[in-house]
């Protein structure tokens, strides 16, 4: 291959390295995918906890003294109460759910699917369960990097 491309995408001299975890280019093993999806749920563990154990419970300290009303001098703990509220329910979900459906765009790939099958129902079991084709597909070289694919030549090999 005198162009180094498999496909449609191009590859650098490395074998298959990810080089955004934000772009849909690329495949990942079931362990990848289960990897982010654990780190995603500590990243929203780790915001709730200062929800739920530090603004909550200030909050409400302030709102039981004034009689359940917040006094004018406690607006700023409710500010950032709400502010933080806002942040946990509603920012954070949104964006782990966004980087976790461009990883899960990433493991259709590695069955040697379009990302559009997601929106079939169950079929993120079948890739839980499912083994990735093992060997270059058409969206991307193997992902595992202990495995060098047969058809990838870098410009050392020319």
């Amino acid at each position: 291959m005198k162009n180094e491309e498999t496909g449609s995408i191009p590859y650098e001299k490395s074998n298959n390295v990810e080089t955004s975890l934000f772009l849909t280019q690329g495949r990942i093993t079931r362990k990848a995918l289960v990897l982010r999806i654990l780190l995603c749920t500590l990243i929203w563990l780790a915001f709730h906890a200062v929800y739920s154990f530090w603004f909550q419970p200030e909050y409400q300290k302030y709102k039981d003294k004034g009689g359940g009303i917040i006094q004018e001098g406690a607006r700023v703990v409710e500010t950032r109460y709400n502010i933080y509220k806002t942040i946990d329910f509603y920012v954070i979900p949104s964006l782990l759910a966004v980087f976790l459906l461009i990883q899960a765009i990433k493991r259709v790939h590695d069955t040697n699917f379009n990302g559009w099958y997601l929106l079939l129902p169950f079929f993120n079991i079948y890739l839980l369960f499912s083994k990735g084709t093992d060997s270059d597909n058409d969206f991307g070289l193997l992902p595992h990097a202990e495995k060098k694919s047969p058809t990838y030549k870098t410009n050392d090999e020319n």
